[in-house]
């Protein structure tokens, strides 16, 4: 009974942060658009990573101050002091927390290349090619397992995913001068290679967060990702946007500030800001909850509801593509009901786990990732043991 009701209170709670991703990542789309739309700046300058980076840095800083605070007053004894500094010394993290950098650089900077060349509609699209990509990532290198109606939901997210593709490649009659000699083909590999890059994130922060002997936090893997993605933006700043600071960043920003008021502006910065960095957040909750796999079905919802509303926010002659269609609703319909199957079947399979586990822990599954972190572990243990001799 116990177990059931901690379940249900698991799945609640996983279902609640994949909400809070959804309406953040909308929020945090639409005001990027938005940001673009005012042009205060080239495209080239690449201000929208960098104002990724900085909410993540600036958000991880923030959640540990506060943290910090809280605890300061709080009187600690010397004993808690002195255990607290051994684990912060004993820590090492494992090779797979520094590869989680490289690969959230390498598939934003492609998102946003991709989404320069094929637009909103088709990216939003190729983007699910996250889905399976996680679940064969998780099966071959975290030993995952998947049931039957985990797959399901799976499987009925691609099919609608797959009805949006074949609107935006015009294969449903309504464009039918569209062929696929017109989808630009740098474009798709630019999104091809950053769901590849974006699923490996997903799956390194899943076996950082439940697999390694100390974890790493929700905020520390942020902070290492942004200062990493802001030490890069800021050494492109340097040495490529500065020497074309007149026609990236003068010119642009005289003519934005004259047709657009600065308090608009000031706001829909500071408003992607904080939506990226709750959104951020919510995704490491639903790492550590429910998986890279979760996340990837949390993405595809995001991608629809992105659409619809930027058919709410953008849609017009010009953009016909940003418009929301019969076809498109379809897809919506899909993908949502997908990953609710998931979510719902995902609850079942770890309700049935917790009856079935015996009252002792289980000893930790070894996987691919894990064989250099054992080696880390014996290497500290034995460090470990020479100090206290």
């Amino acid at each position: 009974m116990a177990s059931t009701k901690a379940t249900t209170t698991n799945t609640t709670s996983a279902l609640l942060f994949v909400a809070l991703h959804v309406s953040f990542g909308i929020s945090y789309f639409l005001t990027a658009q938005k940001i673009m739309n005012f042009q205060l700046l080239d495209k080239n300058t690449m201000q929208v990573p960098g104002l990724v980076y900085l909410a993540d840095v600036l958000s991880a800083m923030i959640t540990k101050k506060l943290a910090s605070g809280s605890n300061g007053g709080k009187t600690a004894t010397m004993e808690t002091r002195r255990k607290q500094t051994r684990r912060n010394e004993e820590k090492r993290y494992p090779w797979q927390f520094y590869v989680l950098p490289v690969s959230e650089f390498v598939g934003l900077t492609l998102a946003i290349r991709a989404m320069e060349i094929c637009g909103g509609p088709l990216y939003q699209t190729l983007a699910g090619m996250q889905i399976p990509m996680t679940v064969l990532f998780s099966s071959v290198l975290l030993k995952k397992k998947y049931t039957v109606g985990q797959l399901l939901g799976v499987s009925v997210v691609i099919c609608g995913l797959a009805v949006k593709a074949s609107e935006v490649l015009g294969a449903d009659g309504n464009q039918s001068k569209t062929t696929t000699t017109s989808i630009p083909i740098l474009g798709v590999l630019c999104a091809f290679v950053s769901g590849i890059s974006y699923s490996m994130r997903g799956i390194l922060m899943e076996y950082l967060s439940k697999s390694t002997k100390n974890p790493p936090s929700g905020d520390e893997m942020s902070f290492a990702m942004g200062t990493f993605g802001l030490a890069a933006f800021a050494a492109y700043t340097l040495f490529v946007t500065v020497p074309n600071k007149e026609d990236w960043v003068l010119k642009p920003m005289k003519k934005s500030l004259a047709a657009n008021a600065v308090s608009s502006i000031v706001f829909f910065y500071v408003a992607n800001a904080c939506a990226r960095a709750m959104m951020a957040k919510c995704m490491m909750k639903i790492v550590r909850s429910s998986g890279a796999t979760a996340l990837s079905l949390s993405n595809a919802m995001r991608s629809v509801g992105v659409i619809v509303f930027t058919h709410a926010a953008f849609c017009s002659v010009n953009a016909k593509k940003q418009c929301l269609s019969q076809t498109g609703a379809i897809s919506a319909a899909l993908v949502v009901s997908g990953g609710l199957t998931y979510a719902y079947q995902t609850s079942i399979a770890n309700s049935n786990s917790g009856r079935s586990a015996p009252s002792s822990k289980r000893a930790p599954a070894k996987t691919k990732l894990s064989a250099a972190t054992n080696s880390e572990r014996t290497t500290t243990a034995q460090k470990t043991i020479r100090k206290r001799r």
